[in-house]
């Protein structure tokens, strides 16, 4: 029985140990935030767009409150009363009115206004877009950033080590006299630049952490990020870039302009009002008849007789509207080509650039950085070649890793300018 229950505790430690090291990958796996969770957590909580959603919500419920009718006024009155004896009965006139007052709006004005608000609730869902758009780029951006200096400092680190490791082969040499103390000096001098430039990340991550809390809040900017850059899939874009919603938008103002200018010719048209009055009268004719009541239909009209004060005018500020919305619209079509064109061309020498550190650079310098220090220990170079061998080691790594994060920068730019929400 002791062996078998010897061999049970076995097993029962061996669970243990395996239950704790899962639970340990799970807690590590929980904090760690992906590219598409942070970009997740803003979409949900952005609030620029939401705005712009309310706001597309209200031109659209003022579109059908501005396409009906006015309401009709009630008019209430007594007409010809005597003033001597204000008997009703006495004068055949006198008389006690009701009546109705619809007024009609000029021309075609209330569909008029209903389609400018149809157009800006369109437009306002054009700038929603555009808003989850520009926070998914930029909390890309983000977290791109805080990748990099990251892996940063775990290179700095790596390199720091390296160079720990370097102060103590350094002290042993000098202590058999094959090297000097300036070497010494020198390893520890290097060392602590290290430590310096290792605070100097730090501080940058703080940045990035502070810039990326914006968008998803300090505690998820918290986390920790991928060991490995993920795959940002590059978008097709048209140069003409005429379905991106900033384009759109504007070519929305531009018919809400167009509309305003129909809307201000509209009121050289008249107005219309139909009055229609009821006359109740008391007394009898002098046949001893009752007196009949009296119904009354009446059309008034606006005559727009001095425009050049009011409908000129407002005619002449809807034109110029026009011309400013056009101009609106070039400018954001240069901005958005100009920004297309500098990604694009960015991107064509960052995949040079880290195609030539991936392949000649990064593997070229690390391998110099053990060739000088090979040539060090046989005494064959001065200490200085080691040290700048390995400075240019630890560069070169940093400047690859940044190739990298700039490109993944450069894609968020292009999806952004290709005008699809995710």
């Amino acid at each position: 029985m002791k062996p078998f229950f010897f061999k049970y505790l076995c097993v029962l430690f061996l669970l243990s140990l395996s239950f704790q090291s899962f639970a340990v990958e799970v807690s590590q796996d929980a904090n760690i935030l992906t590219l598409e969770q942070a970009i997740q957590l803003t979409l949900d909580s952005e609030t620029v767009s939401q705005s712009f959603e309310y706001r597309a919500l209200g031109f659209e419920e003022e579109s059908v409150a501005v396409g009906g009718l006015p309401d009709p006024k009630l008019k209430l009155g007594a007409m010809n009363f005597p003033t001597d004896t204000f008997d009703r009965d006495q004068e055949p006139m006198t008389q006690l009115q009701v009546g109705v007052v619809q007024f009609f709006p000029r021309g075609s004005s209330r569909s008029i206004k209903s389609q400018i608000n149809n157009d800006k609730a369109e437009k306002s869902r054009f700038m929603a877009s555009n808003a989850r758009l520009q926070a998914t780029r930029d909390v890309s951006k983000n977290w791109l950033e805080l990748y990099y200096w990251l892996k940063a400092e775990e290179i700095v680190k790596q390199s720091r080590s390296w160079f720990s490791n370097l102060v103590g082969v350094t002290e042993s040499r000098y202590r058999v006299g094959s090297a000097t103390q300036q070497d010494v000096v020198q390893s520890e001098l290097e060392l602590d630049r290290l430590t310096d430039r290792l605070e100097g990340i730090r501080i940058k991550q703080d940045m990035a952490r502070s810039e990326l809390s914006r968008w998803i809040g300090a505690s998820a900017s918290m986390s920790g990020l991928p060991d490995k850059l993920p795959e940002i899939s590059l978008p097709m874009i048209s140069d003409e870039l005429t379905g991106h919603p900033v384009i759109q938008a504007s070519d929305a103002e531009i018919r809400v302009s167009n509309e305003s200018i129909e809307l201000s010719r509209q009121a050289y048209k008249p107005g219309v009002a139909l009055d229609v009055t009821y006359g109740d009268r008391s007394g009898e004719n002098p046949d001893g008849s009752d007196r009949a009541n009296f119904l009354s239909a009446m059309v008034l009209l606006d005559i727009p007789l001095f425009t050049d004060k009011r409908q000129d005018r407002k005619l002449v500020s809807s034109q110029q509207n026009l011309q400013a919305a056009k101009q609106d619209h070039e400018t954001a079509v240069r901005k958005l080509s100009s920004q297309l064109q500098r990604s694009q061309s960015s991107l064509r020498i960052l995949d040079r650039q880290i195609l030539l550190y991936r392949d000649k650079l990064v593997p070229q310098s690390s391998s110099h950085a053990e060739l000088a220090l090979k040539a060090y220990e046989n005494s064959r170079v001065e200490f200085d070649s080691v040290m700048r061998a390995r400075v240019a080691e630890l560069d070169t790594r940093l400047k690859a890793i940044r190739l990298e994060v700039d490109r993944a920068q450069a894609i968020a730019m292009l999806n952004y300018l290709a005008g699809e929400e995710r």
